[in-house]
Parts: C-alpha cells; sequence; structure tokens
C-alpha cells in the first residue's frame, strides 16, 4: 500500500509541479554520490578519494593512486548499485581509473543512472475521475478524495544520466583533477533535458604529516540545464572542502581513518541545508573507518546528521589473473522513508 501511496504521490509531483522540477532539481540524483564505501563514511570523502570512485568525488584523488609502492598498478573500477525508499528507485553507478603515466597522470570515468519505473500517467481532468462518493465530478484542487487505483492507468518511467570524464595530474603544490560532465533528464509526456558543467578538484595527501586535506569547485563556471519545453536551467557553483587522517594502530595491526566534509552553497537553501547564513548554505559530513590487516573494514558515519554504517573487505591476488576484489556493503537511515542498503564491487589489477 505504501509503494501505491508513493508511486501516487510522485505522478502528482511531476503533474502539478513539472515546471517547478526542471528549474530546481535537475542534477540533484547526483547528489545520491556512488561507491558503499564513501557512503558508509557519511559521504566525507572529498580528502580520501584514493579509489576509483575519485572520478565522482574528487578527481584530483586520481592522480596519486599509482604512485610508486602503491597497492593498485594498473587500473581499477567500482560498480554500485542500490534500489531506494521501498525499491520505489533504481541507482546504477560505475566508475573506472587507468594510469597515463603512473605516478603523474591518470584519467577516469563514471557513469550514473537513476530510474523510477511505474509511473501512472493519471489524467487528472475534470469528470475522468470519480470522487470518493461514486459520482464523475472529481476536481483535483476540490479537497475531495479521488477514487482510483493507480496500476489501473498506463506506466512510464523518469530516467536521469551522467557522464563524467576525468582527468588528474600530480604538481608541484598538490594533485590537480577536472570533470566534464553531461548531464540528460527523461521525463514522462515527452518532456527531456541536457546539461554541461565541469568539476575541479585538489587534494594534498600530506598538508600536514598524514593530514590530507581536499577541495571541489562542483560546477565550477556553473551548469546549464536546457528542457526541451524551452525552458533554461542554470545550476550554481558550490564549494566542497575535506579533511582526513589515518591513526596507525600498531597493536591490532590496523589504520584508523578520520574524515570530516564540509558542503558550502550559494542558491538560498533556507530551511533544507544544517545551517545557513543569507544566500550561503551548509552541510556537513562524517566518517570513520577502522580497516583491520588490510583485509577487512568496519565504517560509520553521518551523512547531513543522518546515520550511516557499512563493512567492507578485500581480496588481493585473487585466482589466476592477480586481481583484488573488493566487496563493500552502506547502510543509509532515514526517518519517514525505508533505509537504503548499497553494495558496491570494486576491481583492480
Amino acid at each position: 500500500m505504501r509503494t501505491i501511496f508513493a508511486t501516487a504521490c510522485l505522478t502528482m509531483m511531476i503533474f502539478f509541479s513539472e515546471t517547478v522540477q526542471a528549474e530546481k532539481y535537475a542534477g540533484e540524483f547526483m547528489a545520491l554520490g556512488g561507491g558503499a564505501r564513501a557512503m558508509a563514511l557519511g559521504g566525507a570523502f572529498i580528502a580520501v578519494a584514493d579509489d576509483a570512485t575519485a572520478s565522482f568525488w574528487n578527481p584530483a584523488g586520481m592522480a596519486g593512486l599509482y604512485s610508486a609502492g602503491a597497492r593498485r598498478t594498473d587500473w581499477e573500477m567500482n560498480f554500485m548499485h542500490s534500489e531506494r525508499f521501498g525499491e520505489l528507485i533504481d541507482y546504477n553507478y560505475f566508475s573506472a581509473v587507468f594510469p597515463l603515466r603512473p605516478g603523474e597522470s591518470s584519467w577516469g570515468i563514471t557513469m550514473i543512472h537513476m530510474g523510477i519505473d511505474g509511473i501512472p500517467i493519471i489524467p487528472f481532468t475534470s469528470g475522468m475521475i470519480e470522487n470518493s462518493d461514486g459520482d464523475d465530478r472529481f476536481e483535483p484542487w476540490s479537497g475531495e478524495r479521488p477514487n482510483f487505483n493507480p496500476l489501473d492507468f498506463p506506466m512510464e518511467s523518469v530516467n536521469d544520466f551522467a557522464l563524467f570524464l576525468s582527468y588528474a595530474q600530480v604538481m608541484s603544490f598538490a594533485d590537480l583533477g577536472v570533470s566534464l560532465k553531461v548531464i540528460r533528464n527523461d521525463q514522462v509526456t515527452d518532456v527531456s533535458s541536457f546539461g554541461l558543467g565541469i568539476d575541479i578538484g585538489l587534494l594534498k595527501r600530506q598538508a600536514w604529516k598524514d593530514l590530507a586535506v581536499g577541495v571541489k569547485l562542483q560546477d565550477a563556471t556553473g551548469t546549464y540545464i536546457s528542457w526541451s519545453t524551452g525552458k533554461r536551467e542554470f545550476i550554481y557553483p558550490a564549494l566542497k572542502i575535506g579533511a582526513a587522517y589515518p591513526f596507525n594502530i600498531k597493536s591490532m595491526n590496523s589504520t584508523l581513518l578520520v574524515a570530516c566534509d564540509g558542503d558550502f552553497r550559494f542558491e538560498n537553501l533556507k530551511g533544507v541545508s544544517q545551517l545557513w547564513l543569507g544566500k550561503t548554505s551548509a552541510d556537513f559530513h562524517f566518517g570513520a573507518e577502522l580497516l583491520i590487516r588490510e583485509m577487512v573494514a568496519l565504517r560509520g558515519g553521518y551523512d547531513m546528521g543522518r546515520p550511516t554504517a557499512g563493512a567492507g573487505f578485500v581480496l588481493d591476488d585473487f585466482g589466476p589473473w592477480n586481481i583484488s576484489l573488493g566487496l563493500d556493503y552502506a547502510l543509509l537511515v532515514h526517518d519517514e522513508l525505508d533505509n537504503t542498503h548499497r553494495v558496491s564491487l570494486m576491481i583492480s589489477h
């Protein structure tokens, strides 16, 4: 019953607020993140960015993945799938990083897809749906309760796509990375959009001792979204700053990684952010990872005030191909809707 109710709500949002969606929420699906490891850390990954998901979180992190003594030498890929809010939303993520000049530069690719299937096309037109009294005079804005089953109507789907092409270079002062992203949105009623944007990242692995500091300017030049309806949208730049520090626990042959991020936006997001002052708002992410014998990891964090948790393991020199396999799990807790479970697979050589 909850699935039917939520589906009906999504449909009403699309039909009654289509213009609002097009102007405010295109591109928001990318805020769902990528990689179960990063999500278990509460999304605090700007200064970590040490696996294939760096192409998404902070492209600068790709540059140093293949430096001398690094465990990964040739390439790395990450696959993730999740179903959100009671299987209403499918979210798929893929990223890969390859060295150009090991220890100096790398390139990467990220692909994201979010889809909502089974959206009933309900004709909210006077005289086409009965009201709760059984007569044929339902008015959408009258306050009456409609008498219908959403599953009796034709179904359509909404799909969002994003493609990131990334490059990273080791510089004298820090690692530098740039991502060009292409955004595509397909809504019901043949409404679609297309957009281009750029993310720029910096990462200093040892800013002070083992302290890593990262910065990402998301949508650095502003991202323009063009809709098939003729409308245009502008996504404002956002500044993301992070820090991470690893503590060696020699008695356990383990490492405790602690990370925190701050997201700063300038879109007047009062009421939907943790902190705001004027048009500037801030949200925060915290995470910790205990890596035991470089094989098993336990993780926890806070993603904008919501608790997260997870675990993972890595198998090195697996099979005749001498590849490394990693499996990660993340739990994201939601108060109003179902919790979200994410599983990702890492393959490297």
